[in-house]
């Protein structure tokens, strides 16, 4: 039973002093200027008062960067992926499942997207790019339909 006495007490004891502590924070709390309140909680856990710092409308402005000195070589542009262009079918190559790998007379190769009939070799073909990255062909007598470059072998 003393025991629990003690416990009961050291509790009490506890609760008291975190109480306290409480409301003395909530003193400091209530000042509106924020300097005034530092102070407050400064002088709470008794370090030295500093001095207040200026309050950012009345703080000289940062002086103003300049522009780093030019490169001696000129920056070099990226190189531009064609986003349209005329080509022909140079090449037709039956894939699985009905789809087939067309390569174009400029060298580069597309796998078709969709099962359809495949165009002819020598017939023209406009390659569109889309603002979001597909790749269409227009062909005369079909509609456009979408393609992804075949992966290098």
């Amino acid at each position: 039973m003393r025991a629990v006495a003690r416990l009961v007490l050291i509790g009490g004891m506890t609760l008291v002093s975190t109480a306290s502590a409480l409301a003395q924070d909530q003193g400091c709390a209530r000042i509106d200027d924020p300097a005034a309140r530092l102070a407050c909680y400064d002088q709470r856990a008794g370090r030295a008062a500093a001095s207040p710092a200026p309050s950012p409308a009345f703080a000289t402005p940062a002086p103003a960067r300049t522009a780093p000195p030019a490169m001696a070589e000129p920056a070099r542009e990226a190189p531009r992926r064609r986003a349209d262009y005329d080509t022909e079918i140079a090449t037709v190559t039956p894939l699985r499942h009905g789809y087939y790998r067309l390569q174009l007379a400029d060298g580069t190769a597309y796998n078709t997207t969709v099962v359809a009939a495949p165009p002819a070799v020598g017939d023209a073909v406009h390659v569109r790019r889309s603002p979001l990255g597909t790749t269409f062909f227009d062909m005369a007598g079909r509609s456009p339909f979408a393609v992804k470059p075949a992966r290098a072998r």
